[in-house]
């Protein structure tokens, strides 16, 4: 250690806390001054102190290290001498033995390094906890789904049929309604409740909601080319509904508390999906998996399955020559890779006898699209 030279001292006296050897805990109020080679400790109550720069020890100490224990061994005592220096008085000291406060550097070097380690692990754990609750959503989608019972969906496909018909007429009678339930009739199996609705909008445009409720636009009929086009996309939507797809979609939508509050069994929040379930966007696999059991349906049901495949042909037809996007793309997109495994799954399929629908479709297509244009007239913001 390096003891500073004889006619070095410090001015002014610097403030310390003494703690004398075996004596009591609270310490006393000392001044310090650096003179002759030695450290010079004033206290009020007690006889004055010199100590020799080779006896002292200098030790970081305090919360981050911004203290400075300075001790040296007492006579005769087992405890030693002890002053507490602030390290912010504590510079005049450093210079003139800077030695000694080398190793309590590099300890407080090593403090604060762990210190802001500490601090990033603080900033990342809730970055890591929210990264672990993202993995974790979807087995807890799962969960919630498996354990929803029947009648929780029907209340759920009535919410969104409720909310549909608050944002714009039904068309529940006529040859364009009754084609819609023909085709439905045809797609249903027997133990099945199946709900087809004939939404009267200009937007091409259809969907299905949890508890079998199946919604088209009559924008969509009057778009199709035929009603095996229509058929396949009522196919597609019951896929959704029968591999609880919308379902999925509405608790995976509606936020952690919700699902944390329906694996308790309060499902009642899950309702509020209705609002946007005609937004809820498929994920490709989901796609997929609906058109493979749509082409299913469609073959049980012997309605020409080719029909699925022309309405996305159609769809993409018009996306080269509409200002807009038909509403359809936004939540099952058509694009030319989806298009593509729809012809190479109708290719492997085995052929079936199809048994044609016997509905005049030009004529339903008039009538749809004569409503389609007065919904437009009457509101045409939408």
């Amino acid at each position: 250690m390096s003891a500073a030279p004889a006619s070095t001292a410090t001015s002014p006296p610097i403030p310390a806390r003494y703690y004398p050897a075996g004596g009591d805990a609270h310490g006393h109020a000392a001044r310090l001054s650096w003179q002759d080679g030695a450290l010079h400790v004033t206290v009020d109550d007690l006889p004055a102190l010199t100590v020799s720069a080779a006896r002292l020890r200098v030790e970081a100490r305090g919360f981050n290290h911004s203290q400075w224990a300075l001790n040296w061994a007492g006579d005769g005592h087992d405890a030693p001498h002890l002053l507490i220096v602030d390290d912010a008085v504590a510079a005049p000291l450093r210079a003139v033995m800077p030695g000694h406060f080398t190793g309590g550097d590099r300890q407080r070097r090593g403090s604060r390094h762990r210190f802001g380690l500490g601090v990033g692990l603080l900033v990342l754990l809730p970055l890591l906890f929210v990264a672990a609750l993202l993995l974790s959503l979807d087995p807890l989608t799962d969960r919630v789904v498996s354990h929803i019972p029947p009648e929780v969906e029907r209340h759920i496909g009535e919410a969104v049929l409720a909310r549909t018909r608050l944002e714009g007429p039904l068309i529940e009678a006529g040859p364009a309604h009754e084609a819609l339930q023909t085709i439905g009739r045809r797609l249903a199996r027997p133990d099945e409740a199946l709900q087809f609705h004939l939404a009267e909008r200009p937007e091409i445009n259809a969907f299905a909601a949890p508890g079998g409720v199946v919604v088209v636009n009559s924008g969509l009929m009057a778009r199709a080319a035929s009603a095996e086009e229509v058929a396949g996309v009522l196919a597609h939507e019951i896929a959704h509904v029968e591999l609880r797809h919308s379902l999925r979609q509405i608790v995976r939508s509606a936020g952690l508390r919700v699902i944390v509050a329906a694996l308790f069994g309060d499902f009642g929040a899950l309702g509020g999906g209705a609002a946007q379930m005609g937004e809820l966007k498929f994920s490709r696999d989901a796609e997929r998996e609906a058109d493979r059991r749509a082409l299913e349906r469609l073959a049980e049901a012997r309605i020409a399955p080719h029909g699925l495949l022309d309405f996305f042909r159609t769809l993409s037809s018009l996306e080269g020559g509409q200002g807009t996007l038909p509403a359809l793309f936004s939540t099952h997109p058509a694009n030319a890779e989806r298009i593509a495994w729809i012809e190479s799954a109708l290719a492997r399929q085995a052929p079936t006898t199809v048994q044609p629908l016997g509905i005049n479709w030009s004529s339903i297509r008039q009538i749809a699209d004569n409503a389609s244009q007065e919904k437009g007239t009457r509101n045409p913001k939408e």
